[in-house]
């Protein structure tokens, strides 16, 4: 019964899932053409023009890395080096489109698996076969744990035929030229510079261990969100309490990131354990607890084991609330 259930659900949701699929592909191969046009054109560029200033990172830090700092610090996590194409990909698993993706997707689903169908009235046509309440909740779980990889997959997939598309990543003196044709100066300054148009090294192979913390963090507001909707019987209240209680960990954690005396209260929030660039880049897997709280030492703890731990907890109390509480009669 429990397969027949999974089955079900899964037909329910693979419209909403074909969408968002098709959107994380769509963007991971729209973000690589960023990525190629950033590292190709605008930094090397300015490494270029700032040579003559005697570091030739000065204009990349004012105009490439000044402003972004402030998105990483926001986003949490730190120093991303522009020069590598690898590191700029990263920076697309904590853009907004992806973060709301999560959000929407986590929220949604979890939020109509009880209350949904309370507040649609098929609660008790469901309950009317022979179908342990437990068998309910274990089908939602099976089927987070088909459909979630399936997401991350996707924007992997649309990673590679990103870069498939995208060819070589070759620095591109194009505006330097143009500009050049202008300048008779700059034309005589740039003979005397080497250009290097040595293709970029791209490996996103790695960009699989960061989708593993986003599969955490979906499973985390999957399971915090069926708890939630295991105690209520409205949809919308409950995606209204999760929405905003996603919305509240994500400011205190941005807050937090940005001012320093507010930075206790990150590891309480789910986005204190989302760095997949970490993951990506570094293959580092703990979070400093100890860093983050001065505690003078460190305590490292695994960040996507604190997420998925969660999204356990949030079973484990929809399956009790669940099988306990008695369910209202439809109006």
């Amino acid at each position: 019964m429990t397969f027949i259930l999974v089955r079900k659900l899964l037909r329910d949701a693979r419209a909403a899932l074909i969408v968002v699929c098709l959107l994380l592909f769509v963007f991971a191969a729209f973000w690589v053409k960023i990525t190629q046009r950033v590292t190709t054109q605008i930094v090397p560029v300015a490494r270029l023009v700032s040579q003559p200033f005697g570091n030739e990172k000065t204009l990349e830090k004012v105009f490439v890395r000044g402003p972004s700092k402030v998105s990483q610090a926001a986003l949490g996590w730190g120093e991303v080096n522009f020069n590598q194409p690898v590191d700029f990909l990263a920076i697309g698993l904590l853009h907004p489109v992806v973060l709301v993706v999560c959000l929407v997707w986590g929220v949604g689903r979890a939020a109509g698996a009880v209350a949904g169908e309370l507040d649609r009235g098929t609660m008790e046509l469901l309950l009317s076969q022979p179908v342990p309440r437990h068998q309910l909740v274990l089908a939602h779980l099976a089927v987070d744990a088909v459909v979630l990889p399936l997401l991350c997959l996707s924007f992997f997939a649309g990673t590679q035929f990103g870069l498939w598309a995208a060819g070589d990543f070759v620095p591109d003196y194009a505006l330097l030229d143009e500009a050049a044709k202008e300048s008779p100066k700059l034309a005589s300054l740039l003979d005397l510079i080497p250009l290097d148009r040595t293709p970029l090294t791209v490996n996103a192979q790695g960009e699989l261990l960061g989708l593993v913390n986003t599969l955490g963090l979906l499973f985390a507001i999957s399971g915090m969100t069926l708890a939630l909707s295991a105690l209520g019987r409205s949809r919308w209240r409950v995606i209204g309490y999760a929405v905003l209680v996603l919305v509240v960990m994500f400011l205190a954690n941005t807050i937090g990131q940005l001012w320093e005396p507010a930075g206790w209260v990150r590891p309480f929030t789910l986005f204190y354990y989302y760095q997949p660039q970490r993951a990506m880049i570094e293959g580092a897997w703990c979070v400093d607890l100890g860093k983050t709280w001065e505690l003078g030492r460190p305590v490292p703890v695994p960040a996507v084991g604190v997420l998925l731990a969660v999204g356990a907890a949030g079973y484990a109390l929809a399956l009790r609330a669940f099988t306990r509480r008695d369910l209202p009669a439809p109006l």
